[in-house]
């Protein structure tokens, strides 16, 4: 086990899908983690289909399939100090739902999150979560193409942000309209995009060509000639011979953090990297048993 002077102040919890019935877990600043509640044989299709609400309630979307393989979606909610089950709600629209990729609660009891989408000439939409009676509303749509699920909603920009064929767009959420569409610099590949609330910035971890031979963090620029541009955090440099990105992640603005979880290569471990955002440095790392785990939601 790999590990630094312990500064792991969060209550980090995820889902673990690596056997048949999943779990919502609670991780550790150590090689462990332990289990919460049993979630059966439930489905989340990304590994960021969770947020928070009043940093007490683990927030997730779901979906499991009937006999005839017709898949349901669901709204979930766990209250984490209770460790039970606050709601378990169907969602329905009535022409139809798609997967999420992403959720973001905007208050107390609105949640909007990045699904598949139906309508015409979009691949990905932005929608909002009625949490009483499930149902589900289109807000915005992004443009047909190829998505690699990086996105992220900025709370205090009122944007979710998504890249679909290294173009960066963006749904203002208010209004619904698509109010950022810029290309992304051709010697630059984004593998996460998250967002630092407190300073109102996006941060990245990228792949540059002419600067690194691995991944590296930056801080995501949109200057006001609608362009893109990135400034290294630090030193840090995450190499890969050794380790494979995971899409992983979540943030922690109060702390100063970015959480992560990699895959070992040659190895059947992953390993847990925290980063701090502002230095770019590696304030912990170790290795963790599971090799499927993911929707992390930092708890203050």
């Amino acid at each position: 086990m790999i590990s630094l002077v312990s500064t792991f102040n969060c209550r980090l919890y995820g889902i673990d899908q690596s056997s048949i019935e999943t779990k919502l877990i609670e991780i550790n600043n150590s090689s462990s983690y332990n289990p919460i509640l049993n979630l059966g044989r439930s489905t989340f299709s990304g590994k960021a289909t969770s947020t928070k609400i009043d940093n007490q309630n683990y927030v997730s979307t779901y979906h499991n399939f009937d006999s005839l393989g017709v898949p349901h979606y669901f709204l979930l909610i766990i209250d984490i100090d209770l460790k039970s089950i606050k709601l378990n709600l169907t969602l329905n629209e009535k022409y139809g739902s798609g997967s999420f990729w992403q959720i973001a609660a905007i208050n107390d009891n609105d949640i909007i999150g990045i699904r598949e989408s139906f309508h015409p000439g979009s691949t990905l939409e932005v929608a909002k979560i009625n949490q009483t009676n499930g149902l589900m509303k289109t807000i915005g749509t992004y443009p047909y193409g190829s998505y690699s699920l990086v996105m992220t909603y900025a709370s205090k920009r009122r944007l979710y942000y998504n890249i679909i064929e290294s173009t960066l767009y963006a749904v203002n959420v208010d209004i619904g309209n698509l109010v950022v569409n810029i290309q992304i610099p051709n010697d630059y590949l984004i593998y996460a995009l998250d967002y630092d609330s407190i300073n109102d910035r996006l941060i990245a971890l990228v792949y540059s060509s002419s600067i690194t031979n691995g991944w590296i963090l930056t801080q995501m620029i949109i200057t006001t000639e609608k362009e893109i541009q990135f400034d290294r955090i630090g030193k840090t440099e995450i190499p890969f011979e050794k380790y494979l990105w995971t899409t992983t992640y979540t943030i922690n603005s109060n702390e100063h953090s970015w959480m992560t979880i990699w895959s070992v290569k040659n190895s059947n471990a992953s390993i847990f990297i925290l980063f701090n955002i502002d230095t770019g440095e590696i304030i912990e790392k170790w290795e963790i048993s599971s090799k499927n785990l993911g929707n992390l939601v930092c708890f203050d």
